[in-house]
């Protein structure tokens, strides 16, 4: 059942389960009348806005973006995941929505921390802070999509005929200006996550996809989707004539070359288990690298 789902779904149901399990402990802890307690375990999975704290607790920069502590805040991002991030499956492969998730929920970590250490409105003040949720993460998805298919519309409430690229001007205008009222540092985040999901796109409109290396990593760790594929300018090797068999031997260079292309096209649209046998063999045959 688990493995039927699509990538947005299952990044729904582990920031649901965190959810519960989260609030199981709180539950506990204030039964027991040791709510200091809680947030000493919240210190564990959010990202600190201090370089000592965050020295001792570097993995926080990942799990933080599956931490929620309200419901309504849980709620409210995964609405937006999952409508938006729906629409994003049919543009982007999974594994680059995936490791869009987590790139952006770090680029907002990032800023979140960098801001928090070098505007004095925050080095002035000596308060802790602390950042949860999967907004940055989400903001990078949605801004990715949005510049990458400005037009695509989407239907708000199954009525309001929208544009996408509003929506994400909508949500960068309002982060930005709702910094200095509350909650800075995910605001921050926010425009974090915004700032990534704008230069992948930007790239990947051009054909470059910055995060593929990435992609890689996450695909053998966690098996998402189709088996990554970059489309290159390939590099023929050169071999005998006298040793190809009857599917190559009447193939110019150029036909070559074009059945290659033709070959990652089709890996790009159905993945790699789609190739018959003699496909992959001619790709093992003559492409240095995929």
């Amino acid at each position: 059942m688990w493995k039927k789902q699509n990538i947005i779904v299952k990044l729904v149901i582990v920031n649901v389960f965190i959810f519960l399990i989260i609030n199981i402990f709180k539950l506990i802890f204030f039964l027991l009348d040791k709510t200091i307690y809680f947030q000493e375990f919240l210190t564990f999975l959010a990202v600190p806005s201090k370089l000592h704290q965050l020295v001792t607790h570097f993995w926080t920069v990942i799990t933080y973006m599956f931490v929620h502590e309200k419901f309504m805040h849980l709620f409210g991002n995964m609405l937006f995941l999952y409508f938006l991030g729906i629409i994003s499956i049919r543009f982007f492969k999974e594994i680059q929505v995936f490791t869009i998730y987590i790139m952006g929920g770090l680029s907002g970590a990032l800023l979140y921390f960098i801001g928090f250490n070098i505007f004095p409105v925050f080095t002035n003040q000596d308060f802790f802070s602390q950042l949860i949720g999967a907004s940055a993460s989400i903001t990078a998805i949605v801004i990715a999509l949005s510049v990458y298919k400005p037009k695509e519309p989407v239907h708000l409430f199954g009525l309001l005929r929208i544009e996408l690229w509003i929506i994400s001007v909508f949500m960068v205008i309002w982060d930005i200006a709702s910094i200095p009222e509350s909650n800075a540092g995910g605001h921050l985040a926010h425009l974090g996550g915004a700032v990534y999901g704008l230069v992948f796109a930007l790239y990947y409109k051009k054909g470059v996809n910055i995060q593929n290396w990435a992609e890689n990593i996450f695909f053998r760790i966690f098996e998402i989707g189709e088996v990554p594929v970059t489309k290159r300018k390939m590099k023929v090797i050169k071999s005998n004539l006298k040793s190809r068999d009857d599917y190559t031997f009447k193939m110019t260079q150029h036909q070559i070359n074009e059945e290659i292309n033709r070959i990652l096209d089709k890996i790009s649209d159905s993945g790699y288990k789609s190739l018959t046998k003699k496909e992959k063999d001619f790709l093992n045959k003559f492409n240095k690298k995929i």
